[in-house]
């Protein structure tokens, strides 16, 4: 599958994105942080398909010496059951 831009997956699976912005409010309150999707992909887990975002987060995380930003990926089916 090809990667997708953040706007063209909201785009293309409403429902999907709906589900995943939900998951990502709720995260970032959980971790007092915001969440920016920066990529989608339309991938498929256990013969599902479904819609994959990575964002990128303002928690910053240091490994191995390296100082950098969080990134957290979302998952949501792309049919409504």
């Amino acid at each position: 599958m090809s990667l997708l831009h953040p706007t063209e997956a909201q785009q293309q699976y409403p429902h999907a994105w709906q589900c995943i912005a939900d998951e990502m409010e709720r995260e970032a309150c959980g971790y007092d942080a915001t969440f920016a999707p920066v990529t989608a992909e339309v991938i498929v887990v256990d013969g599902q398909q479904m819609l994959e975002v990575v964002a990128v987060s303002d928690i910053r995380v240091v490994e191995d010496g390296t100082d950098s930003f969080a990134r957290m990926t979302f998952h949501a089916k792309l049919t409504q059951s």
